[in-house]
């Protein structure tokens, strides 16, 4: 939805701009945009379900650092990088 303001002729532009946004106010546009600002569609069932695979993978990588003996926050960050493949099984 397009909202068309045009000056006026010898218009000040302080006038001007306060009867644009006033317009571009009472039309909705801002309040739509903010709207979908953050919109996200919905996602296939089966991006869903790679993504839960992917979740369920991460937690056993990280169970299995966690087994051998090391911290939390050092076990994600090595599932992390295992899943990236940037480093070896």
């Amino acid at each position: 939805m397009a909202v068309i303001v045009r000056r006026k002729n010898n218009e000040p532009l302080s006038s001007f701009l306060y009867r644009a946004t006033k317009r571009i106010q009472k039309s909705g546009v801002l309040l739509q945009a903010r709207k979908n600002r953050f919109y996200e569609g919905n996602t296939s069932k089966d991006k869903r379900w790679r993504a839960a695979m992917q979740r369920l993978e991460m937690e056993q990588e990280i169970h299995k650092f966690l087994k051998q003996g090391y911290a939390l926050n050092e076990a994600v960050v090595r599932a992390r990088k295992m899943m990236k493949g940037i480093t070896k099984k």
